[in-house]
């Protein structure tokens, strides 16, 4: 057990909170595993209650253990980064974070157009459109469901796409689907971002055990000027956290 220095000019809070990062970073302490109380970690380590407070607090802060009221404190889930400035496969993102990834489709069928989804994606009222629905998992937990709407000729297409892939058991996001298909190629998306709270659906599809928040990400899809795509996405708010970097003139 590695021990606290009181010769050391770092204070002691910081130094159990490494000894924390130190036990998690080496695979003692598991992800959702509950660490020992505040009064088993000050005798261990023979420090106060309030600087086995202070460490705490700190690894929180820093994403490395979560609290649950009534139950107690648990090392975190490492979170999956993605960068919003450029675009990556799913499996790379999942593979960068030493996770396996895996896709589920929940629904690929034709549906009807509404005045939003005809508007955005330049189809008249009387035109259908293909909704494809997916999972993607991370170790085989879901992490992240996408709701997407094609017009009918491109949907066709990414459906029959879908299908091949996921025969094949490779992990795919729709973005991944596009490469399959010569004749179309992505070229931007208009984004926004916004964090919602999970309804009944979301929750059971996510595995969530009760109502939380979740990052939403809607996306407009255009290959040149056209609509291609129009993707709602939801992603466990514990698990993704996406970052940006910006200049500034």
């Amino acid at each position: 057990m590695l021990d606290i220095k009181r010769d050391r000019s770092t204070p002691l809070y910081i130094q159990l909170k490494n000894i924390i990062a130190d036990k998690i970073n080496a695979g003692e302490w598991a992800p959702e595993q509950q660490i020992p109380s505040e009064r088993e970690l000050g005798k261990d380590y023979e420090v106060s209650r309030i600087t086995v407070r202070q460490a705490i607090d700190l690894a929180v802060n820093e994403g490395l253990l979560y609290r649950t009221h009534g139950k107690g404190t648990f090392v975190a889930t490492p979170t999956i980064k993605q960068e919003l400035s450029k675009v990556d496969s799913f499996q790379s993102t999942l593979s960068q974070q030493g996770l396996v990834a895996s896709t589920d489709i929940v629904k690929a069928e034709m549906t009807v157009t509404d005045l939003q989804l005809g508007t955005l994606l330049g189809v008249d009222m009387i035109d259908s459109l293909y909704n494809l629905q997916l999972v993607g998992y991370g170790d085989e937990l879901p992490i992240v469901f996408y709701d997407s709407f094609f017009p009918i000729d491109i949907g066709k297409q990414v459906i029959e796409a879908a299908r091949e892939e996921k025969k094949a058991g490779r992990p795919f996001t729709t973005l991944d689907l596009y490469k399959n298909i010569g004749a179309i190629s992505p070229t931007h998306s208009k984004q926004t971002f916004e964090s919602v709270l999970s309804d009944d659906r979301l929750a059971k599809i996510l595995r969530l055990d009760e109502v939380t928040p979740i990052f939403k990400v809607t996306s407009i899809i255009y290959a040149e000027d056209r609509a291609i795509e129009y993707r709602t996405s939801y992603y466990k708010g514990d698990k993704y956290k996406f970052f940006i970097t910006r200049s500034i003139q």
